[in-house]
C-alpha cells in the first residue's frame, strides 16, 4: 500500500456555525482529467476524509471544490492517480460577493439581483394580489422546518366552459441552483405581463402551477449559511443534516447515483422513499392533480435536456415524440442567445444514472405523458446576477417551442 494512504488525516468539519455564513475564502474549483476510474477513486478518497461541497464527473474530466487545508492532500491524490489539474477558480468567496452584490430596484422584485425565499414569496403574494382575477397563491407541501412550498397558480377565464388541462413547473429542488428560482420567477413575470401573442397565447392554453423553490428549508440556508449546500434540513444524524430530495422519490429508490452516508455532502438519498417531508407532502400534492398534461423541473447547470426515465437507457412508450418535441423547444431557446444545449436524451444515456428523482416518480406513478428536466446554463452552480434575463428569455421560448410542437402532435 502507498504510504499515502496510511496517513491518518482529520479535516475539521467545515459546515459553517450556527450563526455564521460560510465565506469559502481560498476554497478553489480544480479541473481535472484522467480516466474515469481514478476520478471516481479520488473522489471516494477525498469524500472519506472531508466534506466535498461540490464535484462533478463526466466524460474523462471532473470539476472538484477543494477547501485550502485540503489543497495539499488533493495535490498528492492528483499525482498518485495521475490526474492532470488545474485550477479554474482561484477563490470561491469572490463569486459568492458578486453573487450577493446584484443589483436591486428599490423595492421592486427584479431579475437583476438574487433573492432568499422571503424575497420570492413575496413576490408570489404580491403577483397573486395585482392578478387576483387569474391568479392563486398555492400550497404544495410543507418543509422540515414549517416552511410553505409555495407556488403560484394562473388560469385565465375562458369563454368556454372547460377544464385546462395543467403544466406542472418544479424549480429550486437543489437549494445551490439559484439560477432555476429567478429563471421560474422571471417565466412567471413573463406569463403574467407579456403582450407578445405567442406567450398570452401559451399562457392562455393551461392552467399553470408554478413552484419556484420545493426546497425552500434548503434553499434559504444557501443565502443564510452556506451557499453551496443541496440538500433539505432535516436531521438526518447526529452530527449531520439534510437529504437529496431528488434521490428521495418512490421510484427505484436508492438504486444509482446515491449515497447511503447520511453525512454525504450531496447524494444522501434519505432513510427511506419519501423520508423528506418536502418530498412526501409535494408528491401527495400533485398526485390528487386531475389531468396533468406536463412536468417540468428546472436544474442547473448541465446545459441539457432530459427526459425519463434518469437511471436506464430504456424508452418511455413515447419517447420518440419527447424527443421530437424537446427539439423544437431547444431550437427555440437557441435563438435566443445561440446557446447549443445537449439533448433531449435520457440521463443514463448523456449525464450519469440517477434514481430517486421527481421526473420519473411523476412519469411512472402518474402517466404523466410530457415529462423533462432542463438543466440551464452556468458553472459550479454560479450564474451572474446581471445576466438572469438571458436564461430567463431562453426558457420562456423553450416552453413556447415546447408546447407548440406538444400540440402539433396533438398533446394539447
Amino acid at each position: 500500500m502507498s504510504p499515502f494512504f496510511i496517513i491518518f488525516v482529520v479535516i475539521p468539519l467545515s459546515y459553517a456555525t450556527f450563526h455564521d455564513f460560510k465565506s469559502y475564502k481560498d476554497y478553489k474549483v480544480y479541473s481535472i482529467e484522467g480516466n474515469n476510474e481514478n476520478l471516481s477513486k479520488i473522489m471516494e478518497f477525498l469524500n472519506s476524509m472531508a466534506e466535498i461541497p461540490f464535484y462533478d464527473i463526466r466524460n474523462s474530466r471532473a470539476e472538484v471544490m477543494i477547501a485550502p487545508e485540503l489543497d495539499s492532500i488533493f495535490s498528492n491524490a492528483t499525482d498518485l492517480f495521475r490526474l492532470k489539474k488545474k485550477i479554474i477558480v482561484n477563490d470561491y468567496s469572490e463569486i459568492i460577493a458578486e453573487e450577493k452584490g446584484g443589483s436591486r430596484k428599490d423595492s421592486q422584485f427584479s431579475w437583476t439581483a438574487y433573492y432568499d425565499i422571503d424575497g420570492i414569496y413575496g413576490y408570489l403574494k404580491n403577483m397573486s394580489t395585482i392578478y387576483s382575477n387569474w391568479t392563486e397563491l398555492v400550497e404544495g407541501g410543507q418543509s422540515y422546518e414549517g416552511r410553505k412550498i409555495l407556488g403560484l397558480r394562473i388560469n385565465t377565464p375562458t369563454d368556454v366552459d372547460k377544464v385546462k388541462n395543467i403544466v406542472f413547473i418544479e424549480s429550486g429542488i437543489h437549494a445551490r441552483e439559484w439560477i432555476t428560482p429567478a429563471t421560474t420567477t422571471y417565466f412567471i413575470n413573463q406569463l403574467l405581463t407579456s403582450t407578445d401573442p405567442a406567450i398570452t397565447s401559451l399562457r392562455d392554453q393551461f392552467e399553470w402551477q408554478i413552484f419556484p423553490s420545493v426546497n425552500p428549508d434548503g434553499y434559504q440556508y444557501t443565502h443564510k449559511r452556506d451557499r453551496m449546500w443541496r440538500k433539505t434540513r432535516s436531521k438526518s444524524s447526529f452530527f449531520c443534516h439534510g437529504a437529496d430530495p431528488n434521490r428521495n422519490w418512490d421510484y427505484n429508490w436508492g438504486q444509482y447515483g446515491i449515497s447511503t452516508d447520511p453525512c454525504n455532502y450531496q447524494l444522501y438519498a434519505g432513510s427511506q422513499p419519501f423520508s423528506e417531508v418536502e418530498t412526501r407532502t409535494l408528491s401527495k400534492y400533485i398526485a390528487e392533480l386531475d389531468n396533468i398534461v406536463a412536468y417540468i423541473a428546472f436544474h442547473a447547470d448541465a446545459q441539457m435536456l432530459l427526459v425519463p426515465y434518469s437511471d436506464s437507457v430504456e424508452h418511455t412508450s413515447n419517447y420518440d415524440d419527447l424527443i421530437k418535441i424537446g427539439k423544437s423547444s431547444l431550437e427555440y431557446g437557441e435563438k435566443v442567445n445561440g446557446e447549443k444545449y445537449d439533448g433531449p436524451a435520457t440521463a443514463a444515456e448523456i449525464l450519469y444514472k440517477a434514481s430517486g428523482g421527481s421526473m420519473d416518480w411523476v412519469r411512472n406513478q402518474l402517466a404523466t405523458p410530457l415529462v423533462y428536466t432542463y438543466e440551464l446554463r452556468g458553472t459550479y452552480f454560479h450564474w451572474p446576477p446581471s445576466k438572469i434575463f438571458e436564461q430567463g428569455d431562453e426558457v420562456t421560448q423553450m416552453m413556447v417551442g415546447l408546447f407548440n410542437e406538444a400540440c402539433n402532435l396533438g398533446y394539447c
